[in-house]
Order: structure tokens, then sequence, then C-alpha cells
């Protein structure tokens, strides 16, 4: 039972800092990304911070996706005897996802989704300025 002590206490401080989180989201990605929606979710899938560019986005379905997504594709490099996961891209004519763990434990994922015009090497900076930037505060 401690370990869900433990998780609980860890969504809990997440959450507390969830508006900071929504401003590190806003800073990084404003004016670098042509963002459709942006997701900050515990790896248990649960949302804690979001912006949403688009109407009718769901950002707790897109958060629960984004950490399990992350979670198959650890196992699928573990199968192969390759490292932790470091980022996942899905891409398509209309988009791409950039989905990547974060915090000093990867107790966090984020989940940049980005119209087609998105200019891939500014989405891989935004998304290491946000994960220093949570290391940090």
């Amino acid at each position: 039972m401690p370990a869900l002590k433990s998780r609980t206490q860890a969504l809990d401080a997440h959450q507390a800092r969830a508006l900071h989180y929504t401003v590190i989201l806003r800073r990084y990605t404003e004016d670098t990304v042509d963002l459709s929606a942006a997701v900050i979710a515990t790896v248990d899938g649960i949302q804690v911070a979001s912006l949403s560019v688009k109407p009718g986005l769901r950002p707790d379905q897109l958060a629960a996706m984004a950490s399990s997504l992350l979670a198959v594709a650890g196992a699928a490099g573990r199968e192969v005897g390759h490292s932790a996961c470091d980022r996942l891209f899905i891409e398509s004519r209309t988009g791409t996802l950039l989905i990547k763990p974060l915090g000093p434990e990867g107790d966090l994922v984020l989940c940049l989704a980005m119209s087609p015009g998105s200019v891939l090497a500014k989405a891989l900076w935004s998304a290491d300025e946000i994960g220093k930037a949570l290391a940090s505060s």
C-alpha cells in the first residue's frame, strides 16, 4: 500500500502545480510550434495541464492515450534491448504527435499535437525546454 500512497501524493503535488505547468507549456510552445494541443500527464494517464487550440479536442483522452503509447514504446524497446524511450513520434498527413517522458523520474508525459506544417526541430526544442523548465521548478 505505500506505493499507492506515494502515487497519490505525487498526483496531488502535480495537480497543485497545474497552473505553473500550463504557464511552462504556453511559454515554450506559443511562438515556436504550430500547436493543436499540448498535454502534460502522469504516467498513469491523468491530465495535469493542457493547452488546446482546436475546439473539440479532449485533453483527458489525449493524456490517457499518450501515456499508454509511451508505455508500449518502452516495452517494445526493452524487447529488443534498447534503453528507455526518449521520444515517440506519430506522423500522418494531418499532423504529428510528439510524446516524451518528463520529470526526474520520468513520472510525467508530454504530448504535443501539431499541425502538418510544424517544424519538427522547433517541436523538439520546445519539448526539451519544457522538460528542463519542469526539472528546475
